[in-house]
């Protein structure tokens, strides 16, 4: 029975993944996304008023952003945001220099992780800055486009359907290019569509089910609002970023042609060692 599991492709993939110990570099990931979620969507919100000056559909998009975070977090995260626009002017400054330094901080937290599990060597610190920066870019984008396909999936029935499929899109393309991008080993696009489509879909169900959870577990403000709201989202960062991980393992599991041993090749070689060793 054993033997039989372990032959099982998802039993191996888990395998692999716990070998990888990709769960601690999780650790990392999240706690970097949640330092750069604020700045990341006062910068949007700032860009936003800057071109089109209407405070109505400026608190549309806020709305359309908040709604990207799961459901049991979205009153403390209006409140905060409502919060720190008070002081836009000054709020609009530091999110700008905020989204600036986090956008090194995601990077290099995602390569490091990204070269352990393909057993690869990180980019020195002036390319590794220029890549943060251009993954902060295309972060940007992605927030704006997902705000935008869900204004679009709104206007038709089972709005909810069209967003998860919406949803899912563009989470793949994005991570498509983080699977192609972040690691410094080169990559085709088909190499890396398989795990961009397990990790983006998986994403999506996770999201559209936490707020069950949330109900289930109670008492995340048990201790006011504000340490809801992080236990709320660390919870959440922590679970995304180990999917990520997850789409990215089982990447280096198919490209590796492992065999049921771990991410060995067929010769039984280590190309690219886990961890880096």
């Amino acid at each position: 029975m054993r033997k039989l599991l372990g032959s099982w492709l998802p039993i191996r993939v888990l395998m692999a993944y716990g070998e990888s110990q990709a769960g601690q570099y999780a650790l990392a990931m999240a706690f970097s996304c949640m330092l750069a979620m604020f700045p990341l969507v006062l910068a949007v919100l700032s860009l936003v008023g800057f071109a089109v000056r209407d405070p109505a559909t400026e608190a549309k998009a806020q709305m359309l952003i908040v709604n990207l975070f799961p459901g049991g977090a979205q009153p403390q995260l209006l409140d905060a945001l409502y919060g720190v626009k008070r002081s836009a002017g000054w709020m609009g400054l530091l999110s700008i220099a905020g989204l600036l330094w986090s956008a090194g901080s995601i990077f290099s937290t995602m390569e490091f992780a990204f070269a352990q599990i393909f057993g690869t060597k990180q980019r020195d610190m002036l390319r590794r800055k220029l890549m943060g920066l251009a993954i902060m870019v295309l972060l940007v984008v992605a927030v704006g486009v997902t705000v935008a396909a869900n204004a679009v999936a709104a206007l038709f029935p089972l709005a909810w359907v069209s967003g998860f499929l919406i949803g899912s899109a563009v989470m793949v393309g994005l991570l498509v290019m983080l699977y192609r991008f972040v690691p410094n080993r080169t990559f085709e696009v088909r190499d890396v569509v398989p795990g961009a489509v397990l990790a983006g879909i998986m994403i999506e169900v996770f999201s559209l089910g936490f707020p069950l959870y949330v109900r289930l577990a109670g008492g995340f403000n048990t201790y006011g609002a504000q340490f809801g709201l992080f236990f709320l989202l660390a919870a959440w960062f922590y679970v995304v970023c180990e999917l990520i991980l997850l789409g990215a393992v089982y990447n280096r599991f198919r490209l590796d042609q492992p065999t049921a041993n771990g991410l060995r090749s067929r010769d039984g070689s280590r190309r690219y060692q886990i961890g880096g060793n």
